[in-house]
């Protein structure tokens, strides 16, 4: 049995969903599945791509800047550490994973 969390939302390539579905929806969606298909905010980016706080599997836990950049083009490297660096993870307002999974199982 795998203790790896499941993510229970694919998403469809052809559609750009909004910020808010992709932040409400974060614990339930692939974050390779986000970064691949969809085009992301650096404010995003930062806050939950590339927080370790959301990766759930093994193979999320290498999503790093650079995957980011492959699939985010039109980011610079630049502007997205300079990014990571200004974070402050005190502004994020987002519902905990435990409270998220007790509230939609």
């Amino acid at each position: 049995m795998s203790n790896e969390k499941e993510r229970k939302i694919a998403l469809d390539k052809n559609i750009q969903y909004n910020r808010e579905f992709l932040k409400e929806n974060i614990y339930a969606i692939n974050l390779w599945d986000i970064i691949k298909s969809q085009k992301l905010d650096l404010d995003f980016i930062v806050k939950y791509i590339l927080n370790k706080n959301y990766h759930f599997t093994e193979e999320e836990e290498n999503i790093n800047i650079y995957s980011v950049l492959e699939y985010q083009q039109h980011i610079q490297e630049t502007e997205l550490l300079n990014a990571l660096n200004n974070y402050d993870s005190d502004n994020d307002s987002i519902e905990d994973f435990d409270s998220y999974s007790k509230n939609h199982s």
